[in-house]
């Protein structure tokens, strides 16, 4: 016969186990995309969602609407860009790793973004290459 106390520490142990795996199914891989690519894409901001889990911009270049997956809000924080800098309608230049399916059309791990009209750009921290 099982005791209630042996039948919490079972699901205690359970929950502890469901907590510890949440945040490695939560985020998501990048093997889909080509990370040593360095792809260029210019186009009208045409959609903003300034939220997370990340900064996603919709991109329209007349043939070609890209999804850009940026940083989160709280690395917009860290870098000093606040969301009243983009706005519908604005040029951009993103330059990141586009999905090796070229069917689908999204971008990330963004390495820089630039607004030629204001001549602004934004550099990942990260963004630097590395010497081979």
């Amino acid at each position: 016969m099982r005791t209630p106390q042996a039948l919490l520490i079972a699901l205690a142990a359970l929950h502890a186990l469901a907590l510890c795996s949440a945040p490695a199914q939560a985020h998501h891989s990048y093997a889909e995309y080509d990370q040593d690519e360095r792809f260029v894409f210019s186009g009208t901001i045409t959609h903003i969602f300034w939220g997370n889990p990340h900064i996603l911009f919709t991109v329209d270049d007349g043939d070609t609407a890209m999804r850009i997956e940026w940083i989160t809000v709280t690395g917009a924080i860290k870098t000093q860009v606040e969301a009243t800098r983009f706005h519908v309608g604005d040029q951009l230049v993103v330059t990141g790793s586009r999905r090796r399916n070229p069917d689908m059309h999204s971008m990330t791990v963004i390495k820089t973004l630039e607004l030629p009209a204001q001549e602004w750009q934004w550099q990942s921290p990260s963004g630097r290459r590395r010497s081979p």
